[in-house]
C-alpha cells in the first residue's frame, strides 16, 4: 500500500534538506534566530545544570562555612540561567509562530504554481485532487512541522553535548540508561508514523467530501437552494456519515498505538527507576557524593523527558516526511509562479486536423476526427445538441486542453505548446467565473499584467454594456462584488455576464470564445450585445457556441456537431437548403417561439 511506505535514509535526507530550502526561502533571517535562539537555550539548561551541581556542593558540602560567597554567587547565576532561559523560550515560540506562516505562505505558493501551470485536463479526475489535497496538507503543516522537528533535534544535540560531556566525568552510567529508556519510545513513534500516513492517504477523498459538505451547509451562494428544497438535514446526515467513518479509523489507530505507546512508556520508566535504584545504592556505599547523584538525577529526567518528546515529534515529523514527499511529487522541480505571457495581437489561421480527444475518466471520445478552420476576422459558429463536443471543441482550440490525437496549427505551424494558442484567446464560458473580488479586478484579471490600467478598464466594460450599472454601485470600480463583504454588493446574472463579457475584451485579443455568451441576457439586450460584437470584433475572430439561432444565423460559417463528429458545415442559408440537422434543430426552435 502507498501509504505504509517506508523512506530511506537518503531519501529523509533529501526531504529534510527540501523543507528547510522551502523554510529559508520564505525568511532565512528567522530561520537562522529560531536556530540560535534553540541552541542557545539548550546550552543554557545545561550550564544551569552544572551551576546548580556546584551550588549543591556549597549547600551540602563542608566549603558552605569556608566560602559562603560561593553559594551566593551560584545561586545568583543559576536565577540568571533561569530567567535568560525563560526569555529565550518565549522569544523562540514568537519567532517560530512568524516562521510557521511565513513557510505556509511560502508553500501555498508553490502548490499553487504547480497545480495552476498542471494540463487542465489533470483536474478531470479524482486522483489529481487528492494529491492536491495532500500537498495542501504538507505545506499548511508538514514543512513548519519539519523545520519544528530540526530546531527541536537541535536543541536536544546541544542539550546532550552540553550535559553529556560533563556527565561522562561524574556520572558517566546517565547516558546509556537514558538511551536504553528512550529505545522503546523512538520503536513505537516510527511505526506510528507509517500508519498515521496510511490511514491519511486512505481518508483524503473522505477530508474532500467533509470539506465540500461543510462548504454547502454554510456558503452563501448554497444557501438559497438548501432553504428552498429543505436540504440541511439530508446533507448533514451524509456529513456526519463522513465523520463517523473517519472518527472510527481513527479511533482504531489511537486504541491500537496508545496501548503500544503506554507499554513503552512504562518499559522506559522501569529502566530509569532501575538507573534510580543504582544511583541510590551508590550514594548509599559512598561511591557517589549526594551533590553528583542529585545532579545525575535531574540530568536523568531532563534527558529523558527531552528525548522521549523529541522521539514523539520525530514520529510526527515522519508523517510529516511521507507528506512532504508527496508535496516534493507534486511541486516537480520548479516553484515559481509563471509570468502571465504577452499576448498576441495578431493571426491569419487555426486549424484543426482530424482532432481527437477523451476525458481523463472517460472511455468515450468526446471528439473524433473533427477538422475545422478558422479565419482571421470571421464569425465561427459552433451548433449542436447537448453533449455533442461544442465546449470541448473549443477549449481545445483556446488551447486549454491538449488533443489526444490530431493536429492543431497557427499560421500553418504545428501547435506544440498550449500556451501559444492561449496567448491569442480570450474566452467567455457559460460558466464563467464570478470573482468576490472589486469590479475593477474582475475585468482587468483578463489581462494580469494591466490590471492597473483603469482607462482600459473603463473602455471594456463600456463596450461590454457593464459602464452603466457600475457606475451606480456604492464605489463604482472598486465595489467588491459580494454581500459576503463589508460595502460589498451583488449583481444579477446578466450583470455578471456582462462583466466576464468586459473581461474578454479587456484581454484585447484577436480570437475571442463565446460558449452561450447570451444566456443571462433578455432578447433585446442579446441584440444589443451581438450588434456591439460586430462591431468591436470587425477585425477579430470570434468562436461562438450558442443553442440561439438568432445569434448563430449571422456567422460566417457555422459548423454542425453530433456525437463527437462535425457532421455538416456551411453558412445558415446553405445549411437550411441542406435541409439535415441543422435545419432541425433551427425549425424546432422557430416553431417554439410561434407556439
Amino acid at each position: 500500500m502507498e501509504g505504509s511506505r517506508r523512506l530511506s535514509v537518503r531519501d529523509l535526507g533529501r526531504l529534510y534538506s527540501f523543507s528547510l530550502v522551502l523554510a529559508w526561502r520564505a525568511d532565512r533571517r528567522l530561520v537562522s534566530a529560531a536556530l540560535v535562539l534553540a541552541a542557545a537555550g539548550a546550552a543554557g539548561t545545561g550550564a544551569g545544570l552544572l551551576v546548580a551541581r556546584t551550588a549543591l556542593h556549597h549547600l551540602m558540602g563542608a566549603t558552605t562555612a569556608a566560602n559562603p560567597a560561593g553559594l551566593a554567587v551560584s545561586t545568583v547565576v543559576l536565577l540568571a540561567l533561569g530567567s535568560l532561559g525563560a526569555a529565550l523560550t518565549q522569544v523562540n515560540s514568537a519567532v517560530s509562530r512568524l516562521l510557521s506562516i511565513k513557510i505556509e505562505r511560502s508553500a501555498l505558493r508553490a502548490v499553487v504554481a504547480a497545480a495552476t501551470s498542471a494540463p487542465l485536463e489533470d483536474f478531470e479526475g479524482p486522483e489529481f485532487h487528492n494529491r492536491v489535497e495532500r500537498a495542501v496538507t504538507a505545506a499548511r503543516s508538514s514543512v513548519p512541522m519539519t523545520l519544528t522537528t530540526v530546531i527541536t533535534g537541535l536543541r536536544t544535540v546541544v542539550l546532550l553535548l552540553a550535559i553529556a560531556v560533563p556527565l561522562l566525568r561524574v556520572s558517566p552510567w546517565v547516558l546509556p540508561i537514558i538511551a536504553a529508556a528512550a529505545a522503546p519510545a523512538v520503536r513505537v513513534a516510527l511505526a506510528r508514523r507509517r500508519a498515521t500516513y496510511a490511514l491519511a492517504v486512505e481518508l483524503t477523498e473522505n477530508t474532500r467530501t467533509r470539506n465540500y459538505l461543510r462548504q454547502l451547509l454554510t456558503g452563501r451562494d448554497e444557501a438559497k437552494e438548501l432553504r428552498a428544497f429543505d436540504t440541511a438535514h439530508l446533507l448533514w446526515g451524509r456529513l456526519d456519515h463522513c465523520y463517523q467513518q473517519y472518527l472510527h479509523q481513527q479511533a482504531t489507530l489511537l486504541r491500537h498505538y496508545t496501548w503500544r505507546e503506554i507499554r513503552a512508556r512504562l518499559l522506559s520508566d522501569a529502566i530509569v527507576a532501575a538507573g534510580v535504584a543504582i544511583m541510590m545504592v551508590l550514594t548509599a556505599s559512598g561511591h557517589l557524593d549526594t551533590a553528583t547523584a542529585l545532579t545525575g538525577l535531574a540530568a536523568m529526567y531532563l534527558l529523558s523527558g527531552q528525548v522521549r518528546s523529541t522521539a514523539a515529534m520525530v514520529g510526527g515529523a515522519g508523517t510529516s516526511m511521507l507528506f512532504m514527499n508527496d508535496l516534493r511529487s507534486f511541486l516537480g522541480t520548479d516553484t515559481s509562479l509563471a509570468e502571465p505571457a504577452a499576448v498576441t495581437t495578431q493571426f491569419t489561421e487555426i486549424t484543426a486536423d482530424n482532432l481527437w480527444f477523451t476525458y481523463p475518466c472517460s472511455n468515450v471520445p468526446a471528439l473524433q476526427g473533427v477538422s475545422v478552420r478558422l479565419a482571421a476576422g470571421q464569425v465561427i459558429a459552433l451548433v449542436g445538441d447537448n453533449g455533442s463536443g461544442k465546449t470541448t471543441l473549443a477549449k481545445l482550440l483556446a488551447g486549454l486542453y491538449r488533443p489526444t490525437g490530431g493536429t492543431l496549427r497557427l499560421d500553418g505551424h504545428t501547435v506544440t505548446d498550449s500556451a501559444t494558442l492561449r496567448n491569442v484567446c480570450a474566452v467567455l464560458f457559460q460558466d464563467y467565473q464570478r470573482y468576490k473580488l472589486s469590479a475593477a479586478d474582475n475585468i482587468g484579471l483578463g489581462r494580469p499584467p494591466d490590471i492597473d490600467n483603469q482607462h482600459r478598464i473603463h473602455t471594456a466594460a463600456t463596450q461590454a454594456g457593464a459602464a452603466a450599472f457600475i457606475d451606480t454601485l456604492p464605489h463604482r470600480y472598486h465595489t467588491q462584488l459580494s454581500a459576503e463583504y463589508t460595502d460589498g454588493t451583488d449583481l444579477s446574472m446578466g450583470q455578471w455576464q456582462r462583466i466576464s463579457l468586459a473581461r474578454a475584451f479587456f484581454r484585447d485579443a484577436p480570437l475571442i470564445v463565446l460558449d452561450e455568451p447570451t444566456a443571462a441576457l433578455d432578447p433585446r439586450a442579446e441584440a444589443d450585445l451581438f450588434t456591439t460584437l460586430r462591431t468591436l470584433c470587425h477585425d477579430r475572430t470570434v468562436l461562438l457556441i450558442s443553442h440561439r439561432f438568432s445569434s448563430v444565423r449571422t456567422a460566417d460559417h457555422i459548423y454542425v456537431l453530433h456525437h463527437g463528429h462535425i457532421i455538416e458545415q456551411g453558412t445558415h442559408q446553405q445549411l437550411i437548403d441542406h435541409n439535415g440537422h441543422y435545419a432541425d434543430m433551427y425549425r424546432a426552435q422557430a416553431n417554439a417561439y410561434l407556439d
